[in-house]
């Protein structure tokens, strides 16, 4: 007597990729992402979006493919966190810098392993029965393999680098070259993405297949040229700050102690004291230059709180350390009118500032803050990312409903001086301009 039951397999792949593959086919996807991650970072981030456009081409070889091009992508884009670490830490040496790259570059990759699975299930056919890689499943929509593609690229790279718990650590999103031209550019990237989807199907004609490169091809071509809002991307200048406006950079290396954050304020209030009576109407500096905001730091600035005082318009913006009960909030201190206004980030940067197994001294992380980071000088809507937040992508869309009319970066890129990270940082921070279509003004410590 015959079974009536029939196998049926949940993996996901068709019978042509269940068989093994050589090492050396492994290796390809890897030094794809690699090469893309190597040329987008940090000069040339419109071609970022292109390990999106990967995805489903790679998944067709193998399950494993997709996780393998995004580890190759995120271990070219952040190793200067192994120099950076070891210089950060200086106790822990290379070791430290070299777990810090190799583990947060994995932590990146992993969603990517259930690439495979989203995209047959949205392929048509449930998680039973159908290919990602093979033609539409028996009841299946004929657009299924371009919205399978699409569906699993935006679920695995928002979970990868945009929302928390892994947003608070994912720099480098390959979103940001797309964030750079706009909402046209975001659309165009997902339209790249469906129409390599539907070309992965094998029951596609040869016409249909070289229509759909030609689309994608000429997509990618105008990506860089036909928007104006890449202008900074490629050489161009965002648009100006207000006349008055200005971010002073500083090149204090390490504050070690409170004594070198008593020196480095006792230096700059008098040259910030100077810029305010020559005429500029708001003055920035670099993240936590002033050290922890206490009655001595305060003393020491007096006298720039005392000539706002008389003259209410200028605003001196402040990065300083300011105490909670338990550790600290990384804030630009607003000093105006002769009175000072804590403005606080959302994400310190997780184990150098935040660190929940030690409270006291660490740094607060409130990513679901309600409070958006803004603020009004002189009549408009200023947004603010401090220094680590310029990096991801989660802060930085909390502010776009907030219609903000300028972006202001204050930084401290002490420890990765050597690297592409303060380069990597700029960039993010100017594709995140162009996107609200405001100027940025940056204020750095090296």
């Amino acid at each position: 007597m015959q079974s009536k039951y029939v196998p049926v397999s949940v993996y996901p792949v068709d019978d042509s990729r269940r068989k093994s593959a050589p090492v050396s086919g492994f290796a390809i996807p890897a030094l794809l992402g690699a090469m893309v991650g190597t040329l987008a970072w940090p000069h040339a981030i419109w071609l970022a979006p292109l390990a999106l456009l990967l995805l489903p081409i790679v998944n067709k070889r193998h399950w494993l493919h997709p996780f393998l091009l995004m580890l190759g992508y995120h271990l070219a884009t952040t190793y200067g966190l192994i120099k950076g670490m070891s210089v950060f830490f200086l106790h822990a040496g290379l070791f430290l810098g070299i777990g810090f790259w190799s583990l947060s570059s994995l932590a990146f990759a992993l969603p990517y392993l259930a690439y495979p699975y989203i995209t047959l299930y949205f392929h048509g056919g449930g998680l039973a029965g159908g290919s990602p890689a093979g033609g539409s499943p028996a009841g299946g929509s004929p657009a299924g393999g371009g919205f399978g593609a699409v569906t699993a690229t935006v679920i695995t790279s928002a979970i990868s680098t945009i929302f928390p718990p892994l947003g608070i650590i994912g720099w480098t999103s390959p979103w940001l070259g797309a964030v750079a031209a706009g909402p046209t550019g975001i659309l165009l990237t997902i339209l790249g993405i469906f129409a390599l989807g539907r070309l992965m199907q094998k029951n596609q004609e040869i016409l249909a297949r070289l229509l759909v490169v030609g689309f994608v091809v000429v997509a990618l071509w105008l990506l860089p040229f036909a928007f104006p809002s890449l202008d900074a991307m490629m050489g161009h200048p965002l648009p100006t700050t207000p006349t008055g406006w200005v971010g002073i950079d500083t090149h204090l290396g390490r504050l070690r102690s409170n004594l070198s954050y008593v020196d480095a304020s006792m230096e700059l209030a008098p040259k910030v004291l100077a810029d305010l009576r020559s005429g500029d109407k708001m003055v920035l500096l670099p993240e936590t230059v002033a050290g922890p905001w206490l009655p001595g730091t305060r003393a020491i600035w007096r006298p720039v709180i005392r000539w706002t005082a008389r003259h209410p318009e200028p605003i001196v913006l402040l990065g300083a350390d300011v105490p909670l009960a338990k550790g600290y909030l990384d804030a630009l201190v607003k000093i105006q009118d002769g009175h000072q206004t804590v403005l606080p980030d959302h994400i310190p940067v997780p184990f150098s500032m935040w660190h929940p197994w030690r409270p006291e001294g660490s740094f607060r992380m409130a990513p679901f803050s309600r409070k958006p980071e803004t603020t009004e000088m002189d009549g408009k809507k200023v947004g603010y990312l401090i220094c680590y937040e310029q990096l991801l992508m989660w802060p930085a869309l909390d502010l776009y409903p907030q219609r903000i009319q300028i972006l202001l970066a204050p930084a401290n890129d002490w420890w990765a001086r050597g690297t592409d990270i303060p380069a990597i940082q700029r960039v993010s921070a100017k594709a995140w301009a162009a996107f609200f279509r405001v100027p940025v003004l940056f204020a750095v410590n090296q």
